[in-house]
């Protein structure tokens, strides 16, 4: 179904998560996450022509029911920029120590001229919720809109047909939901999402993680290849027993580890390079460990990390 108003709250803000405690005892009290140095918001959007990332955290100042309101060069008055966007529960190793447990997505204010990251389900964004943003300033070939339609839907399924994935398991595929890609229309997805191969169409698919249908309409921003737009390292990473605690499974990267600054988005990927196939299916976020000096993807909701969950990384060393 189409929705033609804009996300509106209608619901409360959901209960406060469980903490970790171990988490809290190595972190920095009662500060919230620091933002990155973001673009003057009176730069003249149509100079920014470079690929960018910052983080943004949800203040009462720039958010408004389900949405916060971004304000930075690179996104305002551009309803074409290609947003990515992955929770972030203390970025730096400060403890903002925010969930948001609703599935997010980002979608275009024509009246603000301004991007916003929602909560699908509609409830109010926790304030101090920080979330990494990476922008692309414009669609292009291995950067793009996909949009669930019959002609490549099936089941929880939107189908990719790129030559840059078609019968390549090996691709990585990022992806981030997209109410109103370009400022038009308007379809939700309240539903954690993920990619998959399917070696029987051999191509990849956008795919809700509860196994509800995908609805025609919803859109996604995509991004396609091992090496991501603004040079960001790109990585596979596989829940084990080795590297798993509780909710989290813990990056061994040279880029994070040591790094609390590195700036990291996740997509759950259900079977990398067409082996294997594990769901997660609580929408995730990345904290930083400061026990163990490493970033971490995590269950928003708290529940453990499945062994063989998998997510594509990119990752920026600042």
């Amino acid at each position: 179904m189409y929705h033609l108003a804009q996300p509106r709250a209608t619901a409360a803000r959901p209960p406060r998560r469980r903490r970790r405690a171990f988490a809290l005892a190595a972190l920095a009290a009662g500060a919230f996450a620091a933002a990155a140095p973001v673009a003057s918001a009176t730069a003249a959007a149509a100079n920014v022509t470079v690929t960018s990332h910052f983080v943004w955290t949800a203040t009462a100042a720039n958010s408004s029911g389900d949405s916060t309101f971004i304000n930075n060069a690179a996104t305002n008055g551009r309803p074409g920029a290609i947003l990515f966007i992955t929770p972030n529960w203390n970025q730096g190793g400060v403890c903002g120590c925010v969930y948001d447990s609703s599935p997010v997505g980002v979608w275009y204010s024509t009246s603000a001229g301004k991007w916003a990251i929602f909560n699908q389900n509609l409830s109010a964004i926790p304030a101090g919720a920080s979330f990494n943003v990476l922008v692309v300033p414009a669609a292009n070939s291995k950067v793009f809109v996909q949009t669930a339609i019959t002609a490549n839907s099936d089941g929880d399924s939107t189908y990719l047909n790129n030559t840059l994935t078609n019968s390549r398991p090996q691709t990585r595929v990022m992806v981030t939901p997209v109410w109103n890609p370009g400022g038009s229309g308007g379809v939700y997805n309240n539903h954690p999402v993920g990619v998959w191969y399917d070696h029987r169409r051999s191509r990849w698919a956008i795919f809700n993680e509860d196994v509800a249908d995908m609805p025609l309409g919803a859109s996604f921003n995509v991004m396609l290849g091992n090496k991501p737009s603004g040079g960001g390292a790109s990585a596979i990473q596989v829940a084990t027993a080795a590297n798993t605690g509780g909710d989290s499974t813990f990056i061994s990267n040279a880029t994070t580890t040591g790094n609390p600054n590195a700036v990291v988005f996740d997509t759950p990927n259900w079977n990398p390079n067409g082996v294997g196939g594990t769901y997660d299916r609580p929408p995730t976020g990345i904290w930083w460990s400061g026990g163990n000096s490493q970033a971490a993807v995590f269950n928003q909701d708290g529940s453990a990390m499945p062994r063989n969950a998998a997510f594509n990384l990119i990752i920026f060393q600042s």
